[in-house]
């Protein structure tokens, strides 16, 4: 720069002028050529050299002149790094005679007289560069006084929001010390980034799980009852784990769920072990003494570990709802039990599947088939023998390609007994069975909601499934699956678990007027009387509401209503209060408190009592005498809420009059917590499938259980824990396309 600021000067001193150095040069190549550079010999006399070539200009080639090679000088202006410079040959001569702009591609005069301001005014109007920056243009954030927020790097904070990253996405542990990770960062987003090293991240996942759970034991002293599921799965590193799981209402009347232990179960599956961990996890939390219900699937061991926690888990109001058994497994039994009869048809169904996708060959073939059709083609997904819905989704994405999958097995796959492996018999017994698994699968996606209440929906659910068995039963196609699922029906859900008839009495569009109807039905499809049992749920109804009033009592929530969670809530209200299905008499608008305790009349039923009828009666209508029943008594005998559309909100409803009743209000809090079903414990092992994968095998028990526990915490806190439809099983069957959109 120095030389470059000494040849200007003498410039200047021989009478050239410019307002910079291109401006300079330009009037001395007019007098010495413009091909020519203006250099100084040592007497201080202009004399034209050969220059360096310009690296600001995009035409590089030397002129050629008088049979010698001359190089034009480089361009010294910041200006040229955004534009390319555009030479002709005039008189023999190369000149410059443009400028193109680098970013717009704009092509501006750029002759050696006319300098470089123009080109500068350019730059700052430039269209490209002006959205590219402002796209890159720093935005200030302000403090709610209206000062300006100065970001400051914080290491502690850059390493804690790594785990929270790596928690949610399943990363691995050791990225923030690789040098692509820490190439990213340091380039795209903060310079300042330093590595951190596998066993930095594993301390700082242990202190920010410390943190995390702290603030969730601070979150459940306010939470009056927890109710809780709990599962045991086995993963690919040949390790059992049992899961624990709350559910619970907030402060806000919205349901939640947290996973609070997935601990590992590396002894036998026994009732003992099981109950010792349910114990101990629950101990960690501080909710020993506010356990209201625990959902387990229908394994033996549960039952007994179920007999042993009782003694510890019942200081809450007793242990009449402690075990409820998943209504998801119950259907799983039922659909199980009429899938054993369809396994040669569905064999079938699986070979030809297996013979397309076992061949690359074949895959190819008949892409090219579908392609010849106009059909878009697709691989189709095997079922899994432990799921059932599975084979619902394999046959629901299959009957749609019924012609071309059929004609291209029947021309590949070799005769089976002298028939196609796949023959018309087959395809409509499939198209029947599919149309008669839907119901179930229905059944089974509302009730593995998490974030509204399902106890109150699954007696619908039990009507429906009944009725759609009842339909089915004489059906000569399918009469032989039917009569094994109906008697798998009646062995778990001919006595009604205690816990549906206080959810379904307590959702204030059915009361005892709904409970009546819903129980004469089933009675009509089953076979069953149920007069007795309507006159044991209210006097359980009674004592339990007592119990709640004595421990309760006082209590008065002062908080405003909020809106609560709506979901897909499939209910037969068009059934139970007058439907096509519904006999004559079935409107019960004359039933009151009064009337129901007169209802006990009829057949001795074959439900299990825990105490006599005549004792329950006793405490029927000594609880509704007292002061604290006529609360009670109020709900009851008040008419039900005509809203029958799948956006009414129960939490909702009963935050709206928690002040008309106080203490039921409670109750009903309490029995809509309850999830019927597991299905919260099983997407925690699918989460935790994902964590412990091919390649993170040799994770830790206790790393294992902070990344699922972390990873659910995270998602709990956007609400993003459970989807209805299983969307992970979802997509192994649908995302199977072979065109190129589909990648």
């Amino acid at each position: 720069m120095a030389a470059d600021d000494s040849y200007n000067n003498e410039l200047r001193s021989m009478g050239f002028r410019g307002d910079d150095e291109d401006d300079l040069s330009a009037d001395a190549a007019e007098l010495f050529g413009s091909n020519a550079a203006v250099d100084l010999d040592p007497e201080g006399l202009p004399q034209g050299t050969a220059a360096g070539s310009g690296t600001g200009s995009a035409s590089t080639a030397a002129a050629t002149e008088s049979g010698s090679t001359r190089k034009r000088r480089a361009s010294t202006s910041k200006v040229w790094k955004d534009f390319d410079e555009i030479y002709e040959v005039i008189d023999g001569k190369e000149r410059r005679t443009g400028a193109r702009c680098k970013h717009c591609k704009k092509n501006l005069t750029g002759k050696s007289t006319h300098g470089t301001g123009h080109l500068k005014r350019h730059i700052p109007i430039c269209p490209v560069l002006k959205s590219r920056n402002a796209m890159t243009q720093t935005q200030l954030k302000f403090n709610p006084d209206g000062s300006v927020h100065l970001w400051e790097y914080k290491p502690e904070v850059a390493r804690t929001e790594l785990c929270r990253l790596i928690a949610r996405l399943d990363l691995p542990i050791c990225i923030g010390e690789s040098d692509a990770f820490e190439e990213y960062i340091t380039t795209a987003h903060n310079p300042k980034f330093a590595k951190v090293s596998r066993q930095t991240t594993t301390r700082d996942f242990a202190k920010y799980f410390t943190e995390r759970r702290a603030q969730l034991v601070e979150c459940l002293k306010s939470v009056s009852s927890v109710a809780l599921t709990s599962d045991i799965w086995s993963g690919n590193a040949k390790e059992d784990y049992l899961s624990v799981v709350a559910h619970f209402v907030n402060a806000d009347w919205q349901l939640e769920k947290r996973i609070l232990g997935l601990r590992l179960i590396d002894v036998s599956h026994n009732a003992e072990n099981i109950a010792e961990r349910i114990t101990s996890v629950i101990a960690d939390y501080g909710l020993t003494d506010k356990i209201f219900a625990v959902t387990l699937d229908n394994a033996a061991a549960n039952t007994r570990a179920i007999n042993q926690l009782n003694p510890v888990l019942s200081g809450y109001v007793g242990s009449l709802f402690l075990h409820q058994r998943c209504a998801c497994h119950i259907i799983n039994l039922i659909v199980k039990a009429g899938l054993e009869v369809f396994k040669p048809m569905l064999g079938a169904f699986r070979s030809a599947i297996s013979f397309l996708n076992s061949s690359n060959q074949r895959i190819a073939a008949y892409k090219s088939y579908c392609i010849a059709v106009g059909e878009r083609p697709r691989k189709f997904g095997l079922d899994m023998d432990v799921r059932w819905n599975s084979t619902y989704l394999m046959l629901k994405h299959l009957l749609p390609h019924k012609a071309t999958f059929s004609v291209f097995i029947t021309t590949q796959h070799p005769l089976v007994d002298g028939q196609p492996l796949l023959t018309d018999q087959h395809w409509y017994v499939a198209e029947i069975f599919f149309e008669f698994l839907e119901q179930f699968y229905d059944s089974t996606v509302v009730m593995s909601g998490v974030y509204y209440p399902t106890s109150p929906l699954i007696l619908h659910h039990v009507l429906e499934i009944a009725s759609h068995l009842n339909n089915y039963e004489n059906d000569r196609d399918l009469r032989s699956v039917v009569v094994p699922m109906k008697d798998k029906f009646l062995q778990y859900w001919c006595d009604i678990p205690m816990l549906y008839s206080f959810a379904f009495i307590l959702d204030p569009r059915a009361k005892l007027k709904g409970f009546t109807n819903i129980l004469r039905l089933l009675s009509q499809l089953n076979g069953n009387d149920y007069s007795c049992y309507l006159t044991e749920v209210r006097a359980e109804l009674s004592v339990i509401f007592a119990k709640y009033d004595e421990k309760f009592g006082g209590v008065r929530l002062q908080r405003a209503a909020q809106p609560g969670p709506t979901g897909k809530r499939k209910t037969a209200w068009g059934r139970i209060f007058g439907g096509e299905s519904s006999s004559s008499g079935s409107s019960l608008s004359g039933t009151t408190l009064s009337s129901v305790t007169s209802l006990g009349s009829g057949s001795t039923s074959s439900l299990h009592r825990r105490t006599s009828a005549s004792a329950l009666l006793q405490a029927a209508t000594s609880g509704a005498s007292l002061s604290s029943g006529s609360e009670l008594s109020a709900y009851l005998d008040s008419d039900t809420v005509n809203q029958y559309d799948d956006d009414f909100n129960i939490l909702n409803w009963w935050h709206e009059h928690k002040l008309s009743y106080p203490v039921l209000s409670i109750l009903a809090r309490d029995v809509m917590t309850v999830p019927v079903s597991t299905i919260s414990s099983e997407s925690a092992f699918s989460m935790t499938g994902r964590i412990i994968e091919e390649r993170r095998r040799r994770l830790g028990p206790e790393v294992v259980e902070m990344l699922a526990l972390i990873k659910d915490w995270e998602q709990a806190d956007a609400r993003l824990q459970h989807l209805i439809e299983d969307e992970e099983l979802e997509e192994s069957f649908e995302n199977l396309y072979l065109d190129v959109e589909s990648v």
